[in-house]
């Protein structure tokens, strides 16, 4: 069989016909992720809400923020607005760690048998969106136990599928590109960390200076991919309001480079992960 005969059968494989594939990828990761402890899935809450207990007294007490009134409350809840934002940057971040080192672990496997190199990837964001959904649905519980309910939380399932595709999209990419230059987990773990005191997740948006030795800041800042995100979940469900037309074109637009992206490694690069494992 020719090496262009291989490339072609290795690449006829669509996304939708590996369903099984990540999702058999997605159950190891989340047999794997609390095994042997004590309290099992028990971790899953308790691990966000120690994170959100630590942001909320550092920066809710010690320092503290102003996030806008809650409508069905009557009055600010930094918690509130803080856990909105955590819950979409840790699936974000999450994801993409996960990706690149779940693809790097299946190097042995793939050497063996082939199966398409975005599965593992894909497989451990599905796992980590498990994890974000019931952060997620616990958030909208707390909202409303508050009586912080609206019709606009109709429109958060059209949110959390473009953030879903954007995370999926980079994490694949990332997680590709790893494999052929190593250095990039060291810098996208540094860079997540850069992007997170980035993102207005602990802070206003207009806390950030209007420019900066002529540096436009908010703005960079404003429109940068998870800030939109999580600008608009707040809108949705803390908020209550639709939100910027302009936050959702900024979202539509960054989903879909982000797919874009994905699928020019995947096409180029990642038929041949297995070799460079």
């Amino acid at each position: 069989m020719t090496a262009s005969h291989t490339d072609g059968i290795r690449s006829a494989q669509p996304l939708w016909r590996t369903g099984n594939l990540v999702w058999a990828f997605a159950q190891r990761d989340l047999k794997s992720r609390f095994k042997g402890s004590a309290l099992g899935w028990v971790w899953s809450l308790l691990l966000p809400l120690a994170t959100l207990c630590i942001y909320w007294v550092v920066f809710g007490i010690l320092f503290r923020g102003d996030p806008p009134v809650l409508p069905g409350y009557g009055q600010p809840l930094f918690v509130v607005w803080l856990f909105a934002g955590l819950t979409a940057w840790t699936f974000f971040a999450s994801s993409v760690n996960a990706g690149i080192s779940g693809l790097i672990g299946t190097g042995a496997l793939l050497k063996k048998i082939y199966f398409p190199s975005y599965a593992p990837v894909l497989g451990s964001t599905l796992a980590q969106g498990i994890q974000s959904a019931i952060e997620l649905c616990l958030y909208l519980l707390v909202l409303t136990v508050l009586g912080n309910l609206g019709w606009t939380w109709l429109l958060v399932p059209v949110w959390a599928v473009m953030l879903v595709v954007f995370v999926a999209s980079m994490a694949t990419a990332l997680a590709i590109a790893n494999v052929y230059v190593r250095d990039l987990a060291h810098l996208v773990a540094v860079s997540l960390q850069l992007l997170f005191f980035a993102t207005p997740i602990i802070y206003m948006i207009t806390r950030v200076p209007s420019s900066w030795h002529g540096i436009p800041m908010r703005l960079m800042v404003e429109w940068a991919p998870m800030s939109t995100f999580v600008a608009v979940l707040r809108d949705l469900t803390y908020c209550l309001g639709v939100g910027d037309w302009r936050k959702w074109a900024a979202m539509a637009v960054w989903t879909a480079a982000a797919l874009g992206f994905a699928y020019v490694v995947v096409r180029r690069k990642g038929p041949d992960v297995g070799e460079v494992l």
